[in-house]
């Protein structure tokens, strides 16, 4: 028991001897990671990923519709110009082009017997000429018979006209029959097909895919932030993994003026190098130059791309700058200008040198002033 007032009485005692001092509490260090700010000689690279595709590629189709008869290739089948890619059952057509004959032939009847009738009609208009300029009939029969004369005349002119008409029919028809054949237009590779035998293909409709062989192309998709760096005829460097150890040249030979509804650019680059290898759907690697090799452009300052923020009044970083303590720094919130993007990060036209610490983790939570340490991992 004496033990136990005597721990209370020490207990007292320290309690009211520390109230003559404050604790003190020091801020808590935030942790970021940071970068130095580097030069650049303005030369960079940048890879994108791509796919092949054949420099020529058509869908084919028939102008007519009907039922697809035959299909005698296959996929992956080399093909000629001028070969037979598939047919459409021409039945119906064909009775078109039956009444279209027929048609003419009556238009050419007409005709012959508005021949004749004409011929018979001019006989009887230059005898009652004749024998009105002795007065030998009347003026009114003269006039009845001039007026049948020039009446069959128009009924020539009118059936020559019919003629010509259902014999453009009869072309017409014959067109249509023909058009159920499908001839491959140039010579390729079948690459897709589309439909099957006995399937109905309306007018227009894709039957096959034929793409050519040779000149290869690759496409791929550019971030807007490298697009205005690409022009047609550019080289390129374009390598396959389907095709390992072999790096092939190509050249850029289309732009896109425009994104089609995303933040990317189509660009088209035409594979320099000739192989049987590169095929439709390959994926390929492309890595674009930027800049000058050469060395002739000046230095450029770079900022890493995740330290660069932007607010209200503009873009800016962290600076880290040496505070009390070796372990421990003071962010300042810096205002930079930014120019173009680089494979290092931002080019920064104002407000940083090289060397400059900068922050790159962490900056959502960063105050200007603030107190920070590095993350060594």
């Amino acid at each position: 028991m004496k033990y136990f007032h005597l721990l209370a009485l020490l207990l007292l005692l320290t309690a009211c001897g520390g109230g003559d001092e404050e604790a003190t509490v020091e801020p808590p260090v935030r942790a970021v990671r940071a970068q130095h700010v580097t030069v650049d000689d303005g030369t960079s690279s940048q890879v994108f990923n791509g796919v092949a595709e054949a420099a020529g590629r058509t869908p084919l189709s028939f102008r007519v519709a009907g039922t697809l008869r035959s299909l005698p290739v296959k996929l992956g089948q080399r093909v000629n110009r001028g070969q037979l890619i598939a047919t459409l059952d021409p039945a119906d057509l064909r009775v078109q082009q039956s009444q279209a004959n027929a048609q003419r032939q009556a238009s050419q009847a007409q005709l012959e017997s508005a021949q004749t009738q004409l011929i018979a009609a001019q006989a009887a208009y230059e005898r009652t000429s004749r024998l009105y300029e002795n007065n030998s009939v009347s003026l009114s029969q003269f006039e009845q018979v001039r007026s049948e004369f020039q009446s069959a005349q128009a009924q020539v002119e009118a059936a020559r006209s019919q003629l010509e008409a259902s014999g453009a029919q009869v072309q017409a028809a014959g067109n249509q029959v023909a058009y159920t054949r499908l001839p491959a237009p140039f010579a390729g590779v079948i690459t897709e097909k589309h439909v099957e035998e006995n399937e109905y293909a309306g007018s227009g409709r894709a039957i096959v895919t034929l793409s050519t062989e040779e000149n290869p192309e690759v496409e791929v998709s550019v971030p807007e932030d490298f697009v205005g760096r690409l022009a047609s005829g550019q080289q390129v460097e374009i390598t396959f993994s389907s095709i390992p150890d072999r790096a092939f040249t190509g050249t850029i030979s289309e732009v896109a003026y425009a994104a089609a509804g995303s933040p990317s650019y189509p660009v088209t680059i035409a594979v320099n190098d000739e192989t049987e290898a590169i095929r439709p759907g390959m994926a390929a690697t492309v890595r674009f130059q930027f800049g000058d090799a050469t060395g002739g452009r000046d230095t450029l300052i770079v900022a890493p791309t995740a330290s660069v923020s932007e607010g209200p009044d503009g873009r800016y970083v962290f600076r880290l700058e040496a505070g009390d303590r070796a372990d421990q720094y003071v962010a300042r919130r810096v205002p930079v200008t930014v120019g173009d993007y680089t494979h290092s990060g931002f080019v920064v036209r104002d407000g940083l040198r090289p060397g400059d610490l900068v922050a790159t983790a962490g900056l959502k939570q960063l105050l200007d002033g603030m107190p920070v340490r590095l993350l060594t991992q």
